[in-house]
């Protein structure tokens, strides 16, 4: 039989708007008569209604994760399950619901979005992975909802979570020069986000420090295709290519196999360096070589950071712009070119 408010307001004898405003967290009710709805609720193991409690308190309980791409490309990047899973642990730790809204060729994105904003079917947002030019932030700030970025943003009065991705690509960039390569390739992620043009220009100012040329480059995005058109563009362009930089653990593995169609051994004739450090980077036939960037706790902090603002609505918090690390990871993917050897 299911319990409902009024057998704990029976057993607590109170009534049920008592139990109601215990249940809402009024102050309206004693700490003594609070006790005892409580203990009432936890002996007849009752389930508040999450709905209704929601209309009362003016929350939904969910927060909705927003990434302006298809299926087909979110669920094919091991990239973007690795940032859920950040989310995920701690949105489902805080007794939230996430939902995942993200588009297909056929649907009106913007006006699916406009309409979960101003019908108020979530909380607040998590935005990843969206373009300078996007409309996106434009509506969620308008909506006056929460949000929360991850990535690149330059907006003074929101909050966002991001890599240093420039320091990140001039470290891969370092460590092929000081292994001795001065023929580097660079295959870019897709131009039109922050987080690509951030890396070519951490590249070109490792490249520029030493003297050496960094017009070895193909404009590309975050795909194994793109490594691959790109690995074939750069070694028929320029034979003398030691090495290729690429923007994305998988831009990587696409050069990789390219390489190794056209007869290149990884790393004896063509060094090659990622970006991400995604589960591939170690399961590839040569591990990868790569910067790691902390995939999972870029979602968890994201997370922390608008529940922690949900938490205090009616409080003003100042817009933060938290700036993570990352870290060289070197495995089997690179190595000194074969005239430092001596081959």
């Amino acid at each position: 039989m299911r319990i409902t408010i009024s057998d704990v307001a029976a057993l607590a004898k109170v009534s049920t708007a008592t139990v109601s405003y215990v249940l809402n967290d009024s102050n309206r009710v004693s700490k003594k008569t609070r006790e005892r709805v409580l203990w009432a609720v936890e002996e007849l193991g009752y389930q508040p209604n999450a709905l209704a409690q929601g209309l009362v308190k003016d929350q939904t309980r969910n927060i909705a994760l927003v990434i302006p791409d298809t299926a087909e490309s979110v669920f094919s990047d091991p990239f973007f399950p690795e940032l859920l899973k950040g989310i995920g642990t701690l949105v489902a730790r805080e007794g939230y619901f996430l939902l995942l809204s993200l588009m297909s060729a056929a649907e009106d994105f913007s006006s699916i979005l406009s309409t979960m904003i101003s019908q108020r079917r979530v909380d607040g947002v998590i935005l990843a992975s969206t373009p300078r030019d996007s409309e996106v932030v434009t509506q969620v700030r308008h909506g006056k909802l929460p949000f929360t970025i991850i990535g690149p943003c330059f907006l003074s009065d929101v909050h966002s979570i991001d890599i240093d991705n420039e320091e990140g690509a001039y470290r891969a960039a370092k460590h092929l020069i000081e292994l001795g390569h001065r023929q580097i390739g660079y295959v870019t992620g897709d131009m039109r986000f922050d987080y690509a043009v951030q890396r070519y220009r951490g590249f070109q100012r490792a490249l520029e420090q030493e003297g050496l040329s960094s017009s070895h480059v193909y404009m590309g995005d975050a795909t194994p295709l793109s490594g691959q058109r790109g690995a074939k563009y750069l070694i028929e362009s320029d034979q003398g290519i030691t090495a290729i930089a690429c923007a994305s653990d998988m831009v990587a593995y696409g050069v990789m196999t390219t390489a190794r169609d056209l007869g290149y051994r990884v790393p004896a004739d063509l060094s090659v360096i990622g970006f991400d450090d995604i589960s591939l980077a170690q399961q590839s036939e040569v591990k990868l070589t790569t910067i790691r960037q902390p995939i999972s706790r870029l979602g968890y902090l994201a997370s922390e950071n608008l529940i922690a603002r949900l938490k205090q609505r009616n409080k003003k918090i100042e817009p933060t712009r938290q700036i993570i690390e990352t870290e060289l990871v070197v495995r089997d993917s690179t190595a000194p070119p074969s005239n430092v050897r001596g081959d």
